[in-house]
Parts: structure tokens; sequence; C-alpha cells
């Protein structure tokens, strides 16, 4: 059994994974709502993989007024989720690779996937490789798939995670990120569009530069990527985010 899982998020909500034989992450998430007569109640929901990940955006979305926020990317979530790897698990074969591989590959995916789109290519920024290498290496000591909160030149960067139980390729990981791009509706860019924030981030033009990292950790794999400026911002995903050629 192999387990994976790209980001999750909540404000008041909270939720715990389990998994069981069917192959997939199960996630029961609890959550504080007020109801219309003024009256606190917790509802629970329990949700599958990227079912449970989508929903909770929504529900981070919709408890924090959107008008009043300009930006969603995988920064905007903070709460962390801890993923964790049964013993019995059986490991997907990987090639081997070391982290020069690793950053190689993974720019040049990048590369690739963001000429598709007719956007400029990423530059590698070593100083955001090293501060993604710090996070990675947090979520790997503790366990958890969480955002941070990193700053650079006085700014958030953009940031895609990744977390699974077998070996982390450059091109394992920037693929999966791409492939929400089968989600994205190109004549909707007005509205944050939920489960594509990893897609929108790697072609995202105003992007120009890019750290990579990865970490393991007791059961589970990490990977970061870190992005300068950052993408994501609503009201401009029309000038970011093109078709493919």
């Amino acid at each position: 059994m192999n387990i994976e899982v790209e980001s999750m998020s909540s404000s008041s909500n909270t939720s715990s994974s389990r998994t069981i034989n069917d192959g997939r992450t199960h996630y029961k998430i609890t959550r504080t709502v007020t109801g219309s007569d003024g009256k606190t109640y917790t509802e629970t929901v329990e949700a599958v993989d990227d079912d449970a990940v989508n929903l909770m955006r929504d529900l981070r979305l919709r408890d924090n007024n959107v008008t009043d926020m300009n930006r969603f990317d995988s920064s905007s979530w903070t709460n962390p989720i801890k993923v964790s790897q049964p013993s019995t698990a059986a490991k997907r074969p990987t090639v081997a690779q070391d982290n020069k591989e690793f950053v190689r590959e993974a720019l040049q995916v990048h590369n690739e996937l963001r000429r598709k789109h007719g956007v400029e290519p990423l530059k590698l920024n070593n100083d955001l490789s090293k501060l993604a290498q710090e996070w990675a290496n947090h979520l790997a000591s503790t366990g958890t798939l969480v955002h941070s909160k990193t700053k650079y030149q006085n700014v958030h960067v953009g940031e895609n995670l990744r977390s699974q139980s077998w070996s982390i390729t450059g091109k394992d990981m920037t693929e999966a990120w791409y492939n929400e791009c089968n989600k994205y509706d190109y004549n909707n860019y007005r509205s944050y569009q939920s489960g594509t924030g990893h897609f929108t981030q790697v072609v995202w033009k105003n992007s120009q530069e890019v750290g990579f990292a990865r970490a393991q950790g007791t059961s589970m794999n990490f990977a970061v990527a870190m992005y300068y400026p950052a993408g994501n911002f609503l009201g401009e995903f029309d000038k970011n985010v093109f078709s493919p050629r």
C-alpha cells in the first residue's frame, strides 16, 4: 500500500486520518459551525484522498470571507495534518536519485511544462532551495504536512508540498502537481478553482525563480518547492495561466 498526500488545511476545522486496506487514506474532518438559530453545532465529515483536500479548501474559503482575501495558494493553509505509513506497506519501485539530480530534474520538468503554456522558464535560486530544505527537514522531523510562512526578500513565497511513502523524484513530483490541469477551466479565471492551486503555481507566468528540496521522515518522504514571486492571486489568473499550445 502506498500513501501520497499533496496538501491540506483547516481554520477552525480539525482532521484525522486512517488508512484501510483499500489503499486510500480516509480523513475524518470535524468542524464547529453556528446555525441560523445561533446555536453552535459540531459536524463531522469523512472524505478520501483528493476529496478530503478539496473539501478542506472549500471549507477554508467559505469560513474566511472570500472577498477579504486576494490570494489563495498553498501558503494560505496553516494547520498541520499528520501523515503516517504502516510499517507493512509495500514500496513503489523507483530509480535511485540523489538530491542534485532531484533538483535538476524538477527544474527541467517545470520548465518543459511552462514552455507548453507559453511562459518563461524558472531560474533556480539557491537561497530558495536552502529555505525549502529547512522546511522539508521540519516536515520530515514532525511527520506533518503543513505550509510554511516563509518570506524571501520580505514577501511570502509561493509553495507546493508533497508527501508520499515511496521515494520522491523531481519528475514525479512536478507531474503530480501539474496533473491538476485536468480540473482547470480556462474560461473561469475570475474565481479561485479548488484543487488546481499546485498546477497554477507551476505554470504561473509572473513567478521567475524557484527552489526545491526533499527530506525523508520516519515513514514518509516530503518535498517542497518555493516560488518567487508567488502565484495564485485572485484577479490575475487570466494574465498568468494560459491554455497549452
